[in-house]
Order: C-alpha cells, then structure tokens, then sequence
C-alpha cells in the first residue's frame, strides 16, 4: 500500500472568485446605467414654445388627515373630533371640490370603523379624491407630541 505524499487540511475552503466576478459585474452594470441616465439630461434640445398653455400650477387643495393607533385624528398637528373633520370637508366642499383632496394617513392598526366615518363625510359633500398612506412610525410618535 502507497503512504500518500501530500498532506491534506481539515477544514472547509471557499471559493469566493465567482462572487467577486459578480460583485464586479454589478459595479459596471451601475457605473454604465447611471452614465446613460446623465447623458440623457445633458442633452440640448430646442422645444417648441407652447402659444396656448396655462402656466398655472396643478397642484391640487388638500386635507391630510392623520389616524392614529389610538384612534385620535390630527389636521396640521392639532387633535381634532369627527365633527370638526366633517364642518373642514364642508367648509372646502363649498369653495369647489375641482382640485380639492383628501389624504388618510392611517396608523397599521387603527380599524376601519375609524374610517368609515371619513369617507362617508367625504361621499356626502362630493369628494372623490381619497387617498391613503401609512402613517410612518417617526412621524407618528413626532405627531403625539404637543
């Protein structure tokens, strides 16, 4: 029987040269992708003049509501009751409803029937344009404060 003549280590070895050739391929596919998107803004172009444009801004009236966990509503950093919310929808629903929004920012726990109300009030002076979004934790505990 032949005494083998190179000694073999114990332990596990890794290749890691198939994650460098990937981790360099990715910094190339970047470099390369955010050169074509500065090229595209560097760019000169003559646009035409627009002779019947309205230069007036879109953006649109809105009312951001805010729901917290606890069900208590905000409007500009004050805590409000359903009723003023409803007299608030009101009062912009007469001005013209055109470009006005409403916007719910609701905490991951408050319920619907905090909700409801809301949207019900909204239905009946005429404002169809809701939107909701989450209510960031960071913003949250900053909105508790007084």
């Amino acid at each position: 029987m032949r005494v083998p003549s190179t000694y073999r280590q114990r332990g596990l070895k890794f290749n890691i040269t198939p994650m460098i050739d990937i981790v360099f391929l990715l910094v190339i596919f970047f470099l390369v992708s955010t050169h074509f998107v500065n090229s595209e803004h560097r760019e000169d172009l003559a646009l035409p003049t627009a002779t019947q444009s309205d230069d007036r801004p879109t953006t649109p009236r809105r009312l951001v509501i805010n729901l917290l966990s606890d069900g208590e509503m905000r409007v500009n950093g004050r805590t409000v009751d359903l009723p003023a919310v409803v007299q608030m929808l009101q009062q912009d629903a007469a001005e013209g409803i055109d470009d006005y929004e409403v916007q719910i920012r609701g905490d991951r726990e408050v319920t619907y029937n905090h909700v409801e109300p809301i949207l019900l009030a909204c239905a009946r002076h005429g404002i169809t344009r809701v939107g909701f979004k989450k209510l960031d934790e960071s913003l949250q505990g900053h909105s508790r404060a007084p």
